[in-house]
């Protein structure tokens, strides 16, 4: 029982380290990536995993930070539900930055990488027509 319960309370720390992250783009030599198998779709929101490696150290001394964000899909907002930095890329070596903590509400930038997440996220049709 108590190996069962370790095993689960291990699953549900570990986040997205075990994912499968999905390629979005660089950004002046820093990586993006989105996992798709964390979409978690309700009436009008929408959560989803993010991933950025940085090419640099940052100034917090992290290569890599994971940002769980949540879009409210019908009025273009979202917010971050967590954030974790990691001193190596794909969030390896040591949690540098643990922020289990929501952020306030904003605007999806017209442009931006979170509207590039955002619109897979938000969608709610198959992209072709069934036949």
């Amino acid at each position: 029982m108590a190996k069962g319960l370790l095993v689960l309370m291990l699953s549900l720390f570990a986040g997205p380290v075990l994912a499968g992250w999905t390629y979005l783009g660089n950004l002046d030599g820093d990586t993006v990536m989105f996992d798709k198998t964390t979409l978690v779709q309700t009436k009008r929101n929408a959560t989803i995993w993010m991933l950025t490696n940085y090419s640099n150290m940052t100034i917090q001394d992290v290569l890599s930070v994971t940002k769980w964000l949540e879009f409210d899909c019908d009025k273009n907002k979202y917010r971050l539900l967590a954030v974790y930095g990691y001193e190596g890329q794909m969030q390896t070596g040591a949690r540098l930055i643990f922020n289990p903590n929501p952020s306030e509400w904003g605007p999806v930038q017209q442009g931006s990488v979170i509207q590039s997440i955002r619109n897979f996220a938000c969608l709610r049709y198959p992209l072709l027509p069934k036949r």
